[in-house]
């Protein structure tokens, strides 16, 4: 299959992983209908149908923000609180108004003395209005300034509030982010891992359904509105606010242009045989050292000399010796 690259692919996995779980537990105690509605994208047991109406306010996250910035006032800091190193990132949350403007600012965290200066200055920044759907919206989000002695405050997003709706990120960060989507087949991605959960707990659904003329029908409905819910907008906006949340939009772009040429579609199609392959030769490669560290251990420390199963006489004699804890703790890691 084709498969989206490394990270993207383990998210998904553990994503599922995690809804494997949950459909465990939903069967456990209630009927396929009652679990569809607590489908992320579902209501009462249906796909999503109309959009809600026009939000006033809308979550965008600051590395997107910070490409709408138009002025910034730079925040004092004091040389006496640097020599004294006072020092570290203070984040804010912000609102900000339809006409660009900071209306409201509150601390999150950060030293307390830093705190004050930073609103001080984000107060005056002056932001482009943000237009959804033709009309101006206030919009939330959160504002990081690092304190650094020696150097200037700087202006750090990373790592904020993920939005609250898909709808909320910049058009074109947006548009650029479903081509990313695209050139890495992430949706194919999606329906393959769907397919697998659906396969691991088909026999545990079916047990859990009582003994009905219909449980035939029962299960295959549970499968069909899995199978639309991984292929439903909802799923589509859930992985784009994902990416929006971590990426800008020049970030995007440049990822983009990589998985588009051949390279990148041939390092996209072979990045699971890489990733399993990596991930044996790692672990491999890992347990040799080991071997050889936990000797080296019970050569130069004679207090762990017959009181660790590593160094006892017999496990000095195996060129492969693995200790079982670590092997195991190893192969949990692999999923095996």
């Amino acid at each position: 299959m084709h498969s989206s690259f490394a990270t993207a692919r383990e998210s998904l996995r553990l994503s599922f992983a995690a809804a494997t779980l949950l459909i465990a537990m939903a069967f456990g105690v209630s009927a396929p209908r009652a679990f569809a509605q607590n489908i992320p994208g579902i209501t009462n047991g249906e796909l999503p149908g109309e959009p809600a109406l026009h939000p006033s306010q809308i979550t965008i996250n600051g590395n997107t923000m910070a490409a709408k910035v138009l002025s910034i006032v730079q925040p004092a800091y004091p040389k006496g609180m640097q020599d004294a190193h006072v020092a570290g990132s203070v984040i804010l949350s912000a609102v900000i108004a339809r006409d660009g403007s900071v209306k409201q600012l509150k601390p999150l965290s950060g030293p307390a003395q830093l705190q004050p200066l930073a609103m001080q200055a984000v107060k005056q920044w002056r932001y482009q209005p943000t237009v959804l759907e033709g009309a101006p919206v206030e919009v939330s989000t959160t504002i990081t300034i690092d304190f650094t002695p020696g150097k200037p405050p700087r202006y750090e997003q990373q790592g904020a509030a993920i939005p609250l709706t898909a709808e909320a990120i910049d058009p074109q960060l947006r548009a650029d982010i479903l081509r990313l989507i695209a050139a890495t087949h992430l949706k194919e991605t999606m329906r393959d891992y769907g397919k697998q959960m659906m396969e691991v707990m088909r026999p545990s659904i079916e047990d859990s359904l009582p003994e009905t003329a219909n449980r035939k029908e029962i299960l295959h409905e549970v499968e069909t509105k899995m199978k639309a819910a991984l292929e439903s907008q909802a799923a589509t906006d859930q992985i784009i606010m994902i990416y929006a949340k971590y990426l800008t939009d020049d970030d995007v772009k440049g990822v983009v242009a990589f998985y588009e040429s051949p390279a990148g579609q041939r390092f996209n199609s072979v990045s699971t045989q890489l990733e399993d392959d990596l991930s044996h030769t790692g672990e491999q490669f890992a347990m040799e050292n080991l071997s050889t560290i936990l000797k080296g251990l019970c050569a130069s420390h004679p207090e762990l000399r017959g009181k660790t199963d590593f160094c006892r006489q017999d496990s000095h004699e195996h060129s492969a010796f693995q200790p079982p804890l670590v092997s195991g703790a190893l192969s949990t890691l692999r999923g095996n």
